[in-house]
């Protein structure tokens, strides 16, 4: 099972090193935005304490670094105390999510542009037997359709990378306020991404023929706007009519069986999630768990599912759009294809006439002849 994401070997060569370089940035904003957040759901603990009566005791641990929090003032100034230390801690939050947000888009656009940019610099210096090797569809599609799908793909690993900060410092603080629950919970989290991970294994292919039909139909679009003359001269409107609505349907019944796999995907993951959720609150019950302390952690754990089913979601997105990041990488990858005539002599004008000797129709370093006509 692979387990770096398709879309990370695109981002790196669509960043180059100086872009490269704002990714920990990426991680450190995702890290502060959720330890504010996991800091403000501890500080129920002492909140629910003062609301129920409970006092000072009954806790250990991380939890009861939390429950001594602001433990010298009054009842009714504690109160106030953590209620805004509460908000401060959301609005503190936001605003690093905010500024995560407004650095994943900007890495998001230089990328795309990276990629955009390579594609056509790929094209203008390639030999031009390649072009007539290829299918003009698949090039238009790749340059159009394609390029597309991956800078997509390079917004979900951005957002993914955000996720899983914040997975990792929830996780942090579910493991110190009771270890047992929290693996009780990596447990299942486990097991949900092993279910999920197989699931998804089966987008590629799909995804493939996504990509393939979509270079067919972009063929059969560039046809009926170059052949237009020709087919009007020979009546062949209706069987190109046909043709076209072939290629259409081809791509309509590949998207359906894509978007079928995916969209069985979410459905089962929240109800994973929502089996696991009531494990561990059955669980704690039956261990005798504090109620402050099983608020706490379960608050924490519902924070953390939107997170998982994120990564989990992002991965089999990246499945999906595998086909697409095969095109654009074959796109750029040089091997295998023609290099252009090298040589930088001026023409300097013509005065005595074109005389053709050993004239032949193939390519230097083609053994195939090339279709002229």
């Amino acid at each position: 099972m692979r387990l770096m994401p398709p879309s990370l070997p695109m981002l790196r060569r669509a960043l180059g090193q100086k872009q490269l370089r704002l990714l920990p940035a990426v991680v450190v904003l995702g890290l502060l935005s959720a330890a504010l957040e996991g800091f403000g759901i501890g500080l129920i603990i002492p909140l629910l304490n003062i609301i129920m009566g409970q006092g000072q005791t009954g806790m250990a641990g991380f939890s009861a670094v939390f429950q001594h929090v602001g433990a010298s003032l009054s009842e009714r100034d504690r109160l106030i105390v953590i209620s805004v230390a509460i908000l401060g801690s959301i609005v503190l939050k936001n605003l690093f999510a905010y500024a995560n947000t407004l650095l994943t888009t900007f890495i998001y656009g230089k990328a795309s542009h990276s990629i955009r940019s390579a594609l056509s610099e790929q094209l203008l210096r390639v030999g031009y037997p390649f072009f007539l090797q290829q299918s003009p569809g698949r090039l238009l599609n790749i340059i159009s359709n394609e390029s597309w799908r991956a800078s997509d793909a390079i917004q979900i690993t951005l957002g993914a990378i955000v996720n899983a900060s914040a997975a990792i410092i929830l996780l942090t603080f579910l493991l110190l306020l009771s270890w047992q629950m929290t693996l009780l919970v990596t447990l299942g989290l486990a097991l949900v991404q092993v279910a999920h991970a197989m699931l998804s294994a089966n987008l590629k292919a799909p995804s493939r023929s996504v990509a393939s039909r979509n270079s067919q139909l972009a063929s059969q679009m560039l046809h009926l706007v170059h052949a237009g003359r020709l087919i009007r001269i020979f009546g062949q409107e209706q069987r190109e009519k046909a043709a076209f609505d072939q290629a259409s349907d081809a791509v309509r019944r590949a998207a359906f069986v894509l978007l079928t796999r995916q969209g069985a995907l979410p459905p089962l993951t929240e109800i994973l999630h929502a089996m696991l959720f009531l494990a561990v609150v059955i669980g704690a019950w039956f261990a005798n768990v504090s109620f402050p302390l099983i608020v706490a952690f379960v608050i924490l754990l519902y924070r953390l599912q939107p997170y998982m089913r994120s990564l989990q979601m992002a991965w089999s997105q990246l499945q999906g759009l595998s086909g697409s990041l095969e095109e654009v990488t074959w796109m750029l990858d040089p091997s295998g294809k023609p290099a252009p005539p090298q040589g930088d002599a001026a023409f300097p004008g013509l005065s005595q006439g074109i005389k053709f000797e050993d004239v032949t129709f193939t390519y230097s370093g083609s053994e195939q002849r090339a279709v002229v006509l």
